[in-house]
């Protein structure tokens, strides 16, 4: 086909409509890839300089793509009928031949011509929604990173914890061990000095000889660390008092100034246990006048006898 046939042939100049039906005629030729390598580069050349020839050209086949959809679905269900194959129809043709499309075809090529338009809308909502997505993964990941570390810090204070308890308990078991073992040893300490307390001393009262007679014996418990000796006297009008203990050899084994008695009539001698084994002893009584003078007052005999006190 020459791009140069552009006349009518009675010779007259062509017309619009004709002009126009050869320009589809060359694109649907353009689009079939059907011209020669002249009239390529020719229309392609024209191609660039006008606008409205290239949106035919881009209309014409997204047409001729929907018509060979098209050819293809009806050869195919036609195929029982007529083994012979189906001749190629141009998208300008099959538009007079058969008139207008029907509803779903004109709705393909719509949206066939919407995605070409859209193509680039499209592309970009799809690389935001992966870039959203890669955003989300890695929010993701994060999240997954804090849960295992707070999954681990809960484990690690949880350890601790049990560890803590572990040895609170074992506090509280000591504690107790201690606190059984001080009740036990107070306890006994307690008995202990109950005990000395009944046996530390032991106390005799002596009168004097002159009132008593014969010398009094006392059985001091064995266990007593001190004997207590109260003198029964008759007068205190003294500033002091001196007293004397002999044994039976006559042998001084005490000699100590006494206090005045703040009531009463006793003066007390505190005097070692093991100054006084068994045996006879005597004791003299002196007293200290205003003036410094000792007067004596009175003499007392005991005898310390062995065993245990009955008194």
């Amino acid at each position: 086909m020459a791009v140069s046939a552009n006349r009518s042939d009675n010779g007259d100049p062509p017309g619009d409509e004709e002009v126009e039906i050869a320009e589809e005629e060359l694109i649907d030729a353009y689009v079939r890839g059907e011209l020669s390598l002249d009239d390529r580069k020719l229309l392609e050349k024209g191609l660039r300089t006008s606008t409205q020839l290239r949106e035919r050209l881009h209309f014409a086949r997204l047409l001729a793509d929907a018509a060979d959809r098209t050819s293809a679905h009806e050869v195919s269900s036609h195929r029982l009928h007529d083994q012979r194959p189906t001749p190629r129809k141009s998208w300008w043709s099959f538009w007079l031949t058969f008139g207008p499309w029907p509803a779903f075809q004109m709705a393909m090529a719509a949206v066939a011509l919407i995605i070409v338009i859209g193509g680039g809308g499209l592309l970009t909502g799809w690389i935001r929604l992966r870039h959203e997505s890669q955003q989300l993964a890695e929010q993701r990941a994060a999240l997954e990173q804090q849960k295992l570390e707070l999954q681990k810090s809960v484990a690690e204070q949880r350890v601790a914890i049990n560890q803590a308890t572990t040895q609170l308990r074992e506090a509280e078991q000591k504690r107790e061990t201690d606190e059984r073992r001080i009740a036990e040893l107070t306890q006994a300490l307690e008995q202990k000095s109950a005990a000395s307390s009944v046996t530390a001393v032991a106390s005799f009262l002596l009168s004097p000889i002159s009132r008593s007679g014969p010398e009094q014996e006392f059985k001091p418990d064995p266990r007593a660390s001190k004997i207590k000796l109260q003198l029964l006297i008759d007068s205190v009008d003294y500033v002091g008092f001196l007293a004397q203990i002999k044994n039976s050899q006559d042998k001084e084994i005490f000699n100590s100034p006494l206090r005045r008695p703040r009531s009463g009539k006793l003066i007390t001698i505190t005097i070692s246990s093991k100054k006084l084994p068994p045996g006879l002893y005597t004791i003299r009584l002196s007293g200290t006048t205003p003036e410094g003078q000792t007067e004596p007052v009175s003499n007392y005999g005991f005898r310390i006898a062995s065993g245990t006190s009955n008194q």
